[in-house]
């Protein structure tokens, strides 16, 4: 055993020397260790080790050798303390030395690079609380890493959450009264002209819309005023709109263009009444912008901008949060195969994101690479024009995103200048007689119209002028792709929005004309990932594919719909086709929010990252990680992005209902179920079960739009064209009625709770239809039906019969099976437990406490086999049945403690007299899979009676 010759006061100072590495920033004067008078209140509070770098908060970094008792308290006193530069101290970095430091020579760099320590993080909290991550009630309370995580979790405590909540807060204030203003002083004309400018609808989000990107052009202004031909700026009371129009113009023959042509455009059209007041107010707000930070903490107007965006409903520009951003850059560029030392190597990188909005992910892709270089030994600042120039593309269709895009990435420097970026706003619509369809122009091209400030293609203009030129994106050209896309679909089903034939092609006002043209453009593309019916996200999945070369890596985030809707089979093929090392992230949490990776959606998404493969074999193996809740700091999902590929359950992308699913134990159990084994927790070995997909043993029936559905096609004037798909209308059956065509149509809980469902609605012929009307009713009208929306935390029966043939609706489609006996065992498996939970593991769990089936998936789904049944097993059946039709059933994730629902589980599996007569001992594995099952978040949804916290009324 080594005898200790190292104290806490040399090992700080030795850790201080190799931190300096870690980013050009660090050097003797920014960082301080073991030094008295650095902290303002006292000399006595000397920090083991102080980072004051530029442009960052302080971080306080307290260590001590293992076991380290009090080193976290130590670095929690230092919260709220100041510098004596007057700074405030909002973060604080506790490290627990490893002890072989005390013994090791501490001048040699290499063994402090190969130590692991544990750490844990102090910070202020937007509301000024103190707070430690992880908290100390953690399973993991410490993290580990070595110098470079010490140095990660450093870069981020000084990025203040505490400033950054003020600032955006402030900056939120200055829009909204600037938008008002705008609003009071500029008439209907120049409004409606400002708003056609930013390809939106004349309005108060519009407005505000407006006023954000004047007060991002002006606090750009402030960032990188100083700089070599950038002029001042302009005093509050000396604005009139020549001089800023004459500043601007003075910015853009430098550079700047997505970022000060779309504001000039906006000043242009203002009445000159309107300039000194609006912009004035914005002039007069600078200074306390500047002093929270909004020059330097450039994720500040992207915290705000989603609540500016007018046209969410049909282009779904849903804001990428920073913290999920950042999990999914980390993920992806550490795939990119590149020697981060080298600065000529990352200057030949592509990464691109052909839906940027607010620019989340290509900052956060930026970021990523930066450090990467900083912890090379580089200095960023030495990478930022070749980035901006030539490695970052961003393009989108709204000006106002464009715009906030490159603000955010020159945001980084702002200060150093660089020659033309790749940030595009690209044509919408029909324009000068050509059909755009934005980014997805680079379906079938190389290049594309790149404009600046109109929606016209300015031919001959100078290229100088920036109003319309072409773009360029070869195919094969990008290392990384990272997009969150559009979710919005290319195809309607539905009669109630008739009047917008092709929702993803309706935002901007477009015309009848042009959506049906831009539908038009996008068919002509030969996709491998595309399929209308999950929307523009699939059609953007091709557009990174072709533009991706072989080992590039496709990023994105998309709706957890992904793993199982049927709609997105054809997506999945491609991806496991073309890609390897293919890892899917989600969020095993309650409720819709919880689960999402964007701000807004109220929909469920997940992460994908792949690597593109030439020649990739089928069945690749696919990795899950379901975190338990969203990162909430960006540290967070740093160090999320490190471990979660280390924590990833391997399957494959046919059995994706492991995506969203916290219990090993019911994820194994659901896919050995699909196989035919039960394999219940803590019990040995496997209990064989004939399985089979429904499709063997029946046929599901018609889709309610061959039943009742409108007119596929109408005139320019609204007529219906041609008959309609379905021969019968639906209605309400009267009282005492005996309907002729009876159905099951709509779900209704409380009178779900039985085996047995009377019909609710009736459908009538429609006049000239009887023979249709028939012939739909002889294919598919059934007893049995099965549900397709499966509300679990509220809903019972998985299946159900009704007590006369009936044609099933939207919620209880016909299931016809091919031999009538087998209907009551398919009722009876359905229901049980095991039953409920294939039906869950099938289904795309896109909402809290649901399950959803596609009708054309329904056929796939697993089933106990009635083939394999015996006659006197069948009878059997019909015997439970008619012991349990009147018994009512509590919502399917109450099965834990439904004393129904476990005797019908006896009554089909354990023991002498049921069904199958499994081992009675194996019943106790079930009652353990029934409570995971039902303390999973996508089964109770958040809802009080989920396991733990039931109490009986």
């Amino acid at each position: 055993m080594g005898i200790a010759r190292n104290n806490e006061r040399t090992a700080n100072s030795a850790l201080a020397r190799v931190l300096c590495k870690k980013h050009p920033d660090w050097y003797y004067g920014t960082v301080h260790a073991e030094q008295t008078g650095v902290i303002a209140q006292t000399r006595s509070k000397q920090p083991d080790i102080l980072i004051d770098s530029p442009r960052r908060q302080p971080v306080a970094v307290e260590t001590e050798f293992l076991p380290a008792r009090t080193v976290h308290q130590d670095a929690k006193q230092r919260l709220g303390l100041t510098t004596k530069g007057g700074k405030l101290i909002e973060g604080a970095l506790a490290v627990r030395l490893p002890k072989s430091l005390a013994t090791d020579d501490l001048n040699d760099d290499s063994v402090l690079e190969s130590a692991q320590y544990e750490y844990a993080v102090w910070y202020l909290g937007a509301q000024g609380k103190h707070s430690r991550w992880p908290p100390t009630e953690a399973r993991e309370p410490w993290l580990r890493g070595g110098p470079d995580e010490l140095a990660d979790a450093i870069e981020y405590l000084g990025l203040s959450e505490h400033q950054l909540s003020r600032g955006a807060d402030t900056l939120e204030w200055v829009v909204k009264e600037t938008a008002e203003l705008l609003s009071e002083e500029a008439n209907g004309d120049s409004l409606g002209r400002i708003a056609k400018s930013l390809h939106q609808q004349p309005g108060e989000q519009t407005e505000r819309m407006a006023a954000a990107i004047c007060v991002s052009a002006f606090v750009f202004h402030a960032a990188i005023e100083g700089q070599s031909k950038i002029p001042p700026l302009l005093r509050p009371e000396k604005i009139d709109r020549d001089r800023l129009l004459g500043t601007w113009e003075a910015i853009l023959d430098v550079n700047y263009w997505p970022i000060f042509s779309v504001a000039r455009n906006v000043l242009r059209e203002l009445p000159l009444r309107a300039v000194q007041p609006v912009m004035g107010r914005i002039a007069k707000s600078l200074p306390r912008l500047v002093r929270l930070g909004a020059t330097t903490y450039h994720d500040l107007t992207g915290r705000m901008f989603q609540t500016l965006i007018t046209d969410r409903k049909f282009l779904a520009t849903f804001y990428t949060l920073p913290e999920s951003a950042c999990l999914l850059a980390e993920l992806a560029v550490e795939r990119l195969d590149v020697d981060w030392s080298d600065r000529k190597a990352i200057g030949d990188l592509r990464i691109a994101d052909f839906a940027c909005g607010t620019g989340a992910l290509l900052s956060a892709a930026q970021r990523a690479v930066y450090r990467r270089y900083r912890r090379s030994g580089g200095d960023d600042k030495d990478l930022h024009r070749a980035l901006m120039e030539r490695v970052l593309i961003g393009l989108d269709i709204m000006p106002a995103a464009t715009h906030l895009t490159c603000s955010m990435l020159s945001s980084t420097h702002p200060f150093l200048a660089y020659g033309e970026c790749e940030i595009h706003t690209l044509p919408y619509g029909v324009v000068e007689n050509e059909t755009h369809i934005g980014a997805l122009d680079f379906l079938d091209s190389d290049d594309s119209l790149s404009l600046y400030i109109t929606g016209k293609s300015m031919s001959g203009v100078k290229k100088r002028d920036r109003k319309g030129y072409t773009l360029k994106v070869p195919d094969s050209s990008c290392d990384l792709v990272i997009m969150n896309p559009p979710f919005t679909r290319s195809t309607n089903h539905e009669a109630g929005h008739a009047k917008v034939p092709v929702p993803s092609f309706a935002g901007f006002a477009t015309s009848h004309d042009e959506q049906e043209a831009m539908s038009n453009r996008l068919k002509g593309t030969s996709p491998d990932f595309g399929h209308g019916n999950v929307g523009l996200a699939s059609n953007f999945m091709d557009l990174g594919h072709r533009k991706l070369k072989n080992g590039g890596v496709l990023a994105l985030v998309i709706p957890f719909a992904f793993t199982r809707g049927g709609g997105w089979a054809k997506a999945r093929k491609a991806l496991q086709s073309h890609y390897s090392d293919i890892h899917i992230t989600a969020i095993a949490s309650d409720g819709s929010e919880g689960r999402a990776f964007s701000a807004d959606t109220g929909m469920a998404e997940c992460l994908v990252v792949a690597t593109k493969t030439k020649g990739n074999g089928n069945q690749p193996s696919v990795s899950y990680t379901n975190l338990t809740s969203r990162p909430r700091s960006l540290l967070e999902a740093a160090v999320e992005a490190r471990s979660v590929r280390s924590r990833a359950t391997q399957g494959s992308l046919v059995d994706a209902g492991t995506a969203g699913v916290r219990s090993a134990s019911v994820i194994d159990s659901a896919r050995e179920l699909e196989g035919g084994l039960l394999r219940l927790p803590r019990q040995r070995g496997a209990i064989e079960l004939p399985m089979a997909p429904l499709a063997q043993v029946a046929e599901r029936g018609l889709v309610h739009r061959d039943i009742n559905g409108d007119f596929a096609k109408h005139d320019k004037a609204g007529n219906p064209l041609g008959p309609a798909r379905g021969p019968f209308t639906v209605r309400p059956i009267l009282d005492d009625e005996v309907p002729t065509y009876p159905m099951l149509w709509a779900h209704s809980a409380a009178r779900e709770r039985r085996f047995v469902v009377q019909p609710d609605r009736c459908g009538d012929p429609r006049p000239g239809d009887q023979e249709r009307a028939n012939d739909r009713w002889e294919r598919s009208a059934s007893y049995l039906h099965s549900t397709l929306d499966f509300q679990l935390n509220s809903q019972s029966l998985a299946m159900c019969v009704t007590p006369e043939k009936c044609l099933g609706g939207t919620a209880w489609p016909n299931v016809i099976p091919k031999d009538r006996r087998y209907e009551i065992p398919l009722l009876l498996w359905a229901n049980s437990t095991l039953g409920l939970i294939l039906f869950w593991w099938s289904g795309s769990r896109q909402q809290k406490g649901r399950a959803r089936l596609t009708i054309t998936k329904l056929p796939g789904l697993p089933v106990l086999d009635p083939r394999a049944l015996t006659n006197s097993q069948v009878d059997h059946c019909e015997r439970i049945f008619e012991e349990f039709k009147n018994k009512p059933f509590l919502p399917a994730n109450e099965a834990y403690h439904d004393e129904t629902r476990k005797a019908l589980d006896r009554n089909l599996l354990f023991g002498s007299t049921s069904v199958l007569q499994f081992d009675k001992a194996a019943e106790e594995g079930l009652d353990l899979l029934r409570e995971q099952w039902c303390a999973e978040p996508s089964v109770h949804g958040g809802k009080p009676t989920r396991p733990g916290d039931w109490t009986s009324s």
